[in-house]
């Protein structure tokens, strides 16, 4: 086997990448190549990042964005995943509403940030609506095609055998849908956290995306705090699709794409 396709190769490769990176951070910053007024070293950044791992305001701040990003996520994909199926089950209402999602899926949540604002406030409920609407629409059409996405010979195979209403969805629909849904949900993972943060960041609610806005206001003196800030969100952004894809290919071990990817691997 190519010594570069081994997990512990890739594994070192990505840990040396992120080492160099880091490097060039710091000798970029000694140097003075960046601008110490706006960009504090590497050292400094990860300096206050150890220091603000300490503090209780911090890990506070991560329940509030993992609260705000988890209750979003489990009410937008629950419906998506409703919706959808009911869609891709029937014909005439596929028909019927498929225009009107894939134009919602077009509007920016951005845009209505202003309005939840006016509603909720900076506050919970207003973090839950934002990722609730963004990973809704992109994941019901993922479930949509999903159930339509039956293979013609499966589906004639069920119907000579008389497959019939639940068994049928359980045994052909529901299988078919299954690779399209975790794809869905592993996107709509990472776009809910990227979601929550901006919920935060310009709405004004508890979490990660505040704590950011607060230090960057506080001055300059605060840019390693702001840093180390940001440095936790793709932290966490990297975590939450690891653990996705993570749970996807356990899940679907079954399926021909994973076992396509197992043998590759192997």
């Amino acid at each position: 086997m190519n010594v570069v396709d081994t997990g512990w190769f890739r594994a070192l490769a990505r840990v040396a990448v992120v080492a160099l990176v880091l490097a060039g951070w710091q000798v970029l910053s000694v140097t003075g190549t960046l601008d110490a007024s706006s960009f504090p070293s590497m050292t400094a950044t990860m300096a206050e990042l150890g220091r603000q791992l300490t503090e209780s305001d911090l890990w506070l701040a991560v329940w509030e964005t993992i609260r705000g990003w988890g209750l979003g996520l489990l009410i937008g994909c629950s419906l998506a995943i409703v919706v959808g199926t009911l869609l891709g089950l029937n014909r005439f209402a596929y028909l019927s509403v498929i225009p009107v999602i894939e134009f919602l899926k077009t509007v920016p949540v951005i845009a209505i940030l202003p309005l939840a604002i006016v509603v909720w406030g900076a506050t919970l409920e207003m973090k839950v609506f934002l990722v609730a609407f963004g990973v809704f629409w992109p994941l019901a059409i993922q479930t949509l095609y999903g159930v339509r996405a039956v293979d013609p010979v499966v589906r004639d195979t069920a119907a000579v055998l008389r497959l019939r209403g639940w068994r049928k969805f359980t045994t052909v629909t529901l299988p078919s849908a299954a690779p399209f849904i975790a794809t869905g949900l592993r996107v709509a993972a990472a776009v809910g956290l990227i979601l929550t943060i901006i919920a935060e960041l310009i709405g004004g609610a508890e979490g990660l995306g505040l704590s950011i806005l607060t230090s960057v206001n506080a001055g300059p003196s605060r840019l390693p705090a702001t840093y180390a800030f940001i440095l936790l969100t793709g932290v966490a952004g990297v975590l939450v699709t690891g653990a996705f894809a993570y749970l996807e290919q356990r899940l679907l071990h079954w399926h021909e794409s994973q076992r396509n990817a197992a043998s590759k691997a192997a």
